[in-house]
């Protein structure tokens, strides 16, 4: 069973996320231009957050003992911020093909993000904590603005494509180790703090 947690947990790897929604982005209709702010927006103050949290406990040791919360977490933020809305992109116009898009992704993204606790990643309270920021992102991305049409053929492939790239080309690259090395940095220390 720790198989399909791995698998599933990998769909939420910022290096597969991230390059895929820079192209969804980049390849949006001129107009869906609000929606391509919203959502850019919607991801980068999900990310700033969240590496706030990790650099915030691993370097000072600033988190909520009573229910090991050490940080947000990362899968499950970015899962939350990213899937619903490429749910909706790929759904396409119309408001029962938006709800079963945004269905979809937020189901992926609760999976993924459920996956990181038998996997021992993150405790209950830093996967609902990352969760409730994503989905809370995204929603106010979709709220504000929802897409004209589905994004061409071409530019799913291609995101599909770009989100590959890194784990494949770099497979020994984890976001968890530049983390590490950014709050070893910032705080001045040589260790980290790794857990309560």
């Amino acid at each position: 069973m720790s198989d399909a947690w791995r698998t599933l947990s990998a769909l939420g790897d910022s290096r597969w996320l991230l390059p895929m929604a820079l192209v969804l982005l980049i390849t949006l209709p001129r107009a869906d231009v609000s929606l391509k702010w919203r959502w850019l927006l919607a991801i980068a103050v999900t990310a700033g957050v969240t590496l706030a949290s990790k650099l915030a406990f691993m370097g000072w040791g600033i988190g909520i003992k009573s229910v090991h919360f050490t940080g947000f977490s990362g899968h499950a933020a970015m899962s939350s911020v990213i899937y619903p809305v490429v749910g909706v992109l790929l759904a396409g116009p119309g408001k029962r093909a938006r709800t079963f898009g945004v269905v979809i992704g937020v189901l992926l993204a609760t999976a993924i993000a459920w996956s990181r606790i038998p996997l021992h990643a993150h405790s209950l309270s830093e996967v609902v904590a990352g969760l409730a920021l994503g989905l809370s992102c995204s929603t106010l991305a979709l709220r504000t603005a929802s897409p004209i049409g589905r994004p061409p053929a071409m530019a799913v492939v291609a995101a599909v494509v770009a989100g590959t790239v890194l784990p494949f080309t770099l497979p020994d690259l984890h976001t968890h180790q530049l983390v590490i090395a950014l709050a070893k940095f910032i705080s001045g220390r040589s260790e980290i703090f790794q857990h309560f």
